[in-house]
C-alpha cells in the first residue's frame, strides 16, 4: 500500500513538473500572427481549459508558482503569444496541448479575470439619410 501511494505521489509530481516545464516549447512566431479579436464568447469552456492548464500555476488568477494574471489587461494578441510561446518559467502550450478553439475560449475566460482586454465595441454606424431623418423628426 505504501509503495502504491509513493508511486502515485512521484508520478503526480512528475506530471506537474512536466506541465510547468519548458518541454514542448515551440518556435517563436511573429507577433502579428497573433493579432485579431477574441474569436469566442464561450467563457464557460474557457474556464475548463484554465482549470486544466493554468490553475496550477495561477490559482484563481492570483500568484502561485506563476505570477498573478488578474488585472494584466493584455491585448488578445499578447496573451495568445504568451500562451503559445511561453516565457521565462512559463511553458509553451502549442496546438498539441490547447487547440485554437480552446485558446479562444480561454481568452474569453481570461477577460473575466481582467487578464485580457475584451474585444473593442463595434464602431457606431455612419448615419444614413434614413437615420438622419429619424433624428431630425423630434
Amino acid at each position: 500500500m505504501r509503495t502504491t501511494l509513493l508511486l502515485v505521489v512521484v508520478f503526480g509530481a512528475m506530471a506537474f513538473a512536466y506541465a510547468c516545464s519548458k518541454v514542448g516549447k515551440g518556435t517563436t512566431t511573429a507577433a502579428a500572427s497573433y493579432e485579431g479579436p477574441i474569436a469566442s464568447t464561450d467563457a464557460e469552456s474557457g474556464a475548463e481549459v484554465y482549470a486544466e492548464f493554468c490553475e496550477g500555476c495561477h490559482p484563481g488568477g492570483q500568484e502561485g508558482d506563476g505570477p498573478a494574471i488578474t488585472g494584466l489587461k493584455w491585448s488578445p494578441a499578447k496573451m495568445r503569444q504568451q500562451i503559445r510561446e511561453g516565457d521565462d518559467d512559463m511553458p509553451a502550450f502549442g496546438l498539441n496541448k490547447i487547440s485554437d478553439e480552446d485558446l479562444e475560449a480561454l481568452l474569453a475566460y481570461s477577460v473575466t479575470l481582467e487578464a485580457t482586454e475584451p474585444n473593442p465595441a463595434p464602431a457606431p454606424a455612419e448615419p444614413t439619410e434614413e437615420t438622419t431623418k429619424e433624428i431630425g423628426s423630434y
